[in-house]
């Protein structure tokens, strides 16, 4: 848990690498949601129910109470899986609807890195778009908006850093800075 407390700190400087790099959920989503799409389970939209903020901060609201009751458990000498609370959850939220409602809208530490990602002066950018918007439908973090006409821009407070997004660009329009 140490490391991610100090990602959640270098994610003021260097955006959220964690999230893109570390998450062990983020890696367990790439097969989960797989297997979600081949199952006909997945949802290709994010509901408008998990836009609005309430759900976010009901999520954050349980994670800070489980990781309050985890830290007491640990002074007792007994320890509160809360990984394996929310890793599941994390998993069904890919399989049931879509990865992009879990980085985006309900996983707990991603409250916590968008509060300090708004920060980096780095992050990824777009020059040369030519408004495909391959970008966007590639982004697992909702991150990315392009409109009619308008190159694609990118919120790096929801940037996962996954690079999906440079991969996918048919112009090669999308950099790391």
């Amino acid at each position: 848990m140490g490391f991610i407390f100090v990602s959640i700190v270098l994610a003021t400087f260097f955006g959220r690498f964690y999230c893109g790099f570390a998450c062990p959920i983020n890696t367990l989503m790439l097969p989960v949601s797989r297997v979600g799409k081949k199952l006909g389970t997945q949802k290709k939209q994010v509901p408008e129910l998990l836009k609005s903020k309430k759900p976010r901060w009901i999520a954050f609201g349980l994670f800070v109470f489980g990781l309050s009751y985890t830290i007491y458990t640990i002074t007792q000498g007994r320890k509160f899986p809360l990984p394996l609370i929310i890793i599941p959850l994390g998993l069904l939220t890919t399989l049931f609807i879509n990865e992009r409602s879990w980085h985006r809208y309900l996983c707990p530490w991603g409250v916590l890195f968008s509060l300090t990602s708004r920060f980096s002066k780095h992050s990824i950018k777009s020059k040369g778009c030519v408004s495909c918007r391959v970008c966007e439908t590639q982004c697992p973090g909702d991150a990315i908006i392009v409109e009619k006409g308008k190159a694609a821009v990118v919120d790096s407070t929801h940037c996962l850093l996954c690079f999906d997004c440079q991969k996918s660009c048919p112009t090669d329009a999308m950099f790391f800075l």
